[in-house]
């Protein structure tokens, strides 16, 4: 074996000197190439599960997959120098993926929440909670029933250190009562992040954008203009919150759609390459509602550095068509994985 790889100095020297983004993505790929050259199992079980816990917080969540699959690989050489945290964590990341990449097959998806729930058993203090409030999202696509199961666990184990912050698990409780149709209930539950002022990297700038998406079906989004407004500055940072961004282009083409189109402009750089289905679901489904808007109005749209569509056109109404287009594709593959209709009546409402 051979010399161990000093993964505490890495982790420091990644987050103390390198920008949030491709960068310190491109920084976590090479301190995990150097715990590998290392030999040190250990380090490079836990250099890949560090990798999995932060790149989601500024990054194309998905980047991370190939990091997890080779994480269990290592863990199945080396049992003996697999720690039961990183085991946690990494399946817990993976389990994520089930909710926001559709090209993983139902049984792949179960695998992932399998390695969490084993770990989950082990180390207790919230990773039962932890587990079924992914379990909750997740089935809230596939299968209400389960879905259902899901919650009640989550609803009433206690928490822990394993377990989401307490912004999160309250606004999955909103989501969860959301897209079930008890609207009363779920506004109920928000005031609690609302008026509490609750606050993580995520919330309550999702929150938000539940509810903007919500206006917005139901034909009242001019009474909540100030949840975007919210939404804009808060929620709308990287590439990590371009479904946020999706939101907010829906809503400005109902109150200012030319704004909305600078903000296509602006953000339309970060669905290049993007692997995370979900947001560019959100994403395209917002710029085709704000493409339409101002169709007509003698405005232009220039396609970002490394889109390959040979598109003649720089006309809104032109690329509001391709947006369109590209949102039913992802909204099919979805629901064919989920054996489901969700997001294709998702995308009818818009």
């Amino acid at each position: 074996m051979g010399q161990k790889y000093d993964t505490k100095a890495a982790f420091w020297d990644i987050h103390n000197n390198t920008k949030p983004g491709p960068e310190r993505t491109a920084a976590y790929i090479k301190a995990i190439k150097e715990a590998d050259e290392s030999g040190d199992p250990y380090a490079r079980m836990h250099m890949r599960a560090n990798m999995a816990v932060f790149t989601p917080f500024y990054d194309d969540a998905v980047k991370i997959l190939p990091v997890c699959a080779e994480f269990f690989a290592i863990a199945e050489e080396y049992p003996e120098a697999a720690s039961m945290d990183d085991i946690f964590t990494t399946a817990r990341e993976a389990a994520n993926l089930s909710i926001i990449v559709p090209q993983l097959e139902l049984q792949v998806c179960e695998k992932m929440f399998k390695n969490m729930e084993n770990a989950a058993i082990i180390l207790k203090h919230g990773a039962i909670k932890r587990l079924h409030m992914i379990g909750t999202e997740f089935y809230t696509y596939v299968d209400l029933q389960k879905a259902q199961e899901h919650y009640s666990i989550f609803n009433k184990e206690r928490g822990g250190s394993y377990s989401a912050c307490n912004a999160c698990e309250k606004h999955v409780k909103v989501w969860y009562h959301m897209k079930k149709g008890d609207t009363e209930l779920a506004d109920e539950m928000a005031q609690r992040i609302f008026k509490r002022g609750l606050e993580c990297h995520d919330i309550p700038w999702q929150t938000y954008a539940l509810f903007l998406e919500h206006y917005m079906d139901t034909g009242t989004i001019y009474e909540h203009k100030d949840f975007i407004d919210k939404l804009i500055r808060g929620g709308c940072r990287d590439v990590s919150d371009l479904a946020n961004v999706g939101t907010v282009l829906r809503c400005l083409a109902h109150t200012n759609p030319v704004k909305g189109l600078k903000l296509l402009q602006q953000y339309w750089r970060y669905s290049i390459n993007l692997w995370n289905q979900q947001a560019l679901y959100f994403f395209y489904k917002g710029a085709w509602r704000c493409c339409e808007a101002v169709d007509g109005r003698g405005l232009s749209l220039y396609p970002p550095e490394g889109f390959k569509e040979d598109i003649p056109s720089r006309d809104p109404g032109f690329f509001g068509k391709w947006f369109h287009n590209e949102a039913i594709k992802i909204a099919k593959s979805f629901d064919k994985r989920n054996g489901t209709d969700f997001y294709m009546k998702d995308l009818s409402r818009a």
